[in-house]
């Protein structure tokens, strides 16, 4: 029996390697060994949580990754290649620098993968393994297998799952509608609802791009499906945008689901950046007065993870204490502070590459530099390391030990779930412990 790897490899970064937060199932992984066919012997490594042993007797290794981690995905083919083992490269930055990729595998998957796994491996069993596997169009996601979660040996605060793909609003900044699309692919709700009873324990993420999309079908969709994970009896988290509070009694189907977190791009409070980055879903008027948004969502028992981003064109170095003094008087429970950071494939990414404001271009190397918590170009309005010093700033102003524990102490009021508290301590303070020990210092050596 021929013996395949997955891996999902891990931060290197110093910003990122300590963040508990961070480190979520691999669900992709789960998904594509439940499309391998029984004649295979299947292992899962999570670098975030085990080691990968490089000696390992398997026949193929297949490794995942996003943009800051292709310097160590790469790093970790050349180890298995040495040996003679056939590597392929799949996931997000694969399909937006295929080329750059194919250098380090023997085969490179580009697009979602659930169609050419399978025909890769045929090519594999007859020793055909071609250089590129590239689908045309994105599969058909309703009936998904259920992803093979018993091949998981982390500890995980939560397991995943999956009810639809894609996402309409085609943020500048975000690679996601380039790689899932823009139309909401749907699971068969059925199996949806099977799958969140199976998952062990009482809580589960739902890592939809966007779990309630856009538009009327959408909506319905929504209602159906909050009304069908009311019966599972089990505590959710998700990422929604804020058109969520436009739908009259979508909140309240949400909470009585079990709905407990919600994940939600703020972007920034500066309504110019927002017209800028093409997050018009944050400026219509039922949405643009945020705090009155965070109000309506924790009217409901339902406690936010905000999510900010400094450096637009727009931001002037007031834009970091105008911004934690948002987060704090309206009570967001937790947040993801961050750097606008030009990915590959993004309208962001071509714009600054064509303004020639890029400050780390020695690739693949950079790559891991890429990881929105590092200044990557050089903004507008003020230095990179002013940035970096303001995002450092900010996380320590938001998230000391003080803050968090008060801010968890309300989440906990406000929802009465220890799912809901943990992920607002924990996301917070594990933030601050990382950053804390930082003094600032450039690390933007291209300034």
């Amino acid at each position: 029996m021929k013996k395949i790897l997955f891996i999902s490899p891990s931060y290197r970064s110093k910003l990122l390697e300590k963040l508990r937060v961070l480190a979520i199932p691999p669900l992709s992984l789960t998904i594509l060994a439940a499309h391998t066919p029984e004649e295979y012997e299947v292992k899962i490594v999570d670098e975030a949580v085990e080691d990968i042993d490089f000696n390992a007797d398997v026949d193929l290794v297949a490794i995942t990754c996003m943009t800051p981690l292709a310097p160590r995905a790469y790093e970790i083919s050349a180890r298995f290649m040495e040996r003679g083992v056939p590597v392929v490269l799949g996931g997000i930055h694969v399909s937006m620098m295929p080329d750059e990729a194919a250098r380090y595998a023997n085969a490179v998957v580009i697009g979602e993968a659930e169609r050419l796994w399978p025909a890769l491996l045929r090519d594999f069993s007859k020793g055909a393994l071609q250089r590129v596997y590239r689908d045309s169009s994105p599969p058909d996601i309703e009936d998904l297998p259920r992803p093979r979660r018993e091949l998981l040996t982390g500890d995980y605060f939560v397991h995943t799952m999956q009810t639809s793909r894609g996402c309409p609003h085609n943020c500048n900044f975000c690679s996601v509608t380039l790689f899932n699309g823009g139309r909401q692919r749907l699971r068969n709700m059925d199996k949806v609802v099977q799958e969140a009873q199976e998952i062990k324990g009482k809580r589960f993420f739902i890592i939809d791009d966007n779990i309630i999309g856009t538009g009327t079908k959408s909506f319905d969709r929504a209602f159906e499906l909050f009304a069908r994970l009311k019966d599972t009896g089990k505590e959710w988290a998700g990422q929604t945008c804020l058109n969520i509070v436009e739908q009259d009694g979508l909140l309240q189907a949400a909470s009585k689901s079990g709905a407990r977190v919600f994940l939600i791009g703020f972007e920034s409070i500066v309504p110019e950046a927002l017209a800028n980055m093409g997050k018009g879903v944050n400026l219509r008027p039922n949405t643009k007065n945020f705090k009155e948004a965070v109000k309506k969502i924790h009217d409901h028992g339902i406690a936010i993870v905000g999510g900010f981003m400094f450096g637009t064109d727009h931001d002037t170095k007031d834009c970091f204490d105008r911004t934690t003094e948002f987060i704090l008087d309206a009570g967001i429970d937790a947040v993801q502070l961050s750097i606008q950071t030009p990915l590959p494939g993004t309208v962001l990414y071509k714009r600054l590459a064509d303004e020639k404001r890029l400050l780390y271009t020695d690739y693949p190397k950079d790559w891991e530099r890429y990881n929105i918590f590092e200044p990557v170009f050089r903004p507008k309005q003020m230095t990179p390391d002013a940035l970096y010093d303001g995002l450092i700033r900010s996380y320590k102003n938001v998230s000391s030990f003080t803050s968090s524990v008060k801010r968890g102490v309300r989440t906990f009021v406000n929802t009465r779930s220890m799912f809901s508290t943990g992920i607002s301590f924990f996301w917070n303070y594990d933030s601050y412990k990382t950053v804390k020990g930082t003094t600032g210092a450039a690390i933007s050596r291209g300034a």
